[in-house]
């Protein structure tokens, strides 16, 4: 990870070994995101896109995205659909994977 401030006891983010680099072939990143209703207007939209846009801006978000190593990736539209269309194949195959699922029959 490239955050490379002190979070705890002298340690940053870029300090804690990941599963990989232990030997342990696998890689997970958290989902997060913000749904609206289908019948939300273009206009209502946009309203919360622009308050997003603003919120991200502050120096509060970005410390706090700092201190929890967040992905600050952020998108909208079709292309938060199609994100969220494969996020969540993904997550089905990682789920069955691992028996979490039934498996149907």
């Amino acid at each position: 990870m490239a955050y490379d401030e002190p979070i705890a006891d002298g340690k940053a983010w870029k300090d804690i070994p990941t599963c990989k680099s232990q030997g342990l072939a696998m890689e997970y990143l958290m989902l997060r995101g913000i749904f609206m209703s289908p019948k939300a207007t273009k206009d209502q939209i946009e309203y919360y896109v622009e308050l997003f846009k603003k919120v991200r801006a502050t120096p509060e978000w970005q410390d706090f995205m700092k201190s929890g190593a967040f992905n600050t990736t952020f998108m909208t539209g079709a292309d938060y659909a199609k994100w969220v269309e494969a996020e969540e194949k993904r997550h089905e195959g990682l789920m069955k994977e691992a028996g979490f699922l039934a498996s149907g029959n």
